[in-house]
């Protein structure tokens, strides 16, 4: 199947960075959870860093461009909530960047493939064009 933002991702791909990277699987009804918000048509719900704010493919490293055309999720709850508090320190009003509330909602084969989770439960969701997770995901912790 084909990825969303496919254009975009070849294109990184052309400067020799594998795009997307080869260790991606197919989710078998994963329980993911995201950082959304609170507002469901909200613009940035749902939609990777590269497409809402494209200046960024430019500014970021060769070798992290690639995961600007993908989600952040989590396996754990918990662990979203952990990410969400450290970079809050860190990062001034970044639940205005990320979201304010924590969504969460099943990841099958049918919508993408995704990366090993690491750090916090954190993995990337490169999504197949017929994904949806607005339909998906339900919101279920306001963090802020």
């Amino acid at each position: 199947m084909a990825l969303k933002y496919q254009h975009e991702i070849i294109e990184v791909g052309k400067n020799g960075v594998k795009c997307p990277p080869d260790e991606l699987t197919a989710p078998n009804n994963l329980l993911a959870f995201r950082f959304v918000f609170d507002d469901p048509k909200h613009v940035k719900n749902h939609i990777p860093v590269g497409v809402h704010k494209p200046q960024r493919v430019l500014t970021e490293h060769e070798n992290r461009r690639c995961f600007l055309f993908s989600l952040s999720c989590f396996t754990k709850k918990d662990g979203a909530i952990a990410f969400f508090d450290e970079y809050k320190q860190t990062i001034k009003q970044f639940e205005k960047i990320v979201g304010n509330t924590i969504c969460g909602g099943n990841i099958d084969v049918k919508d993408g493939l995704v990366g090993k989770p690491g750090r916090h439960t954190h993995f990337e969701l490169f999504e197949f064009q017929e994904c949806d997770l607005g339909a998906k995901f339900e919101p279920l912790h306001k963090l802020i």
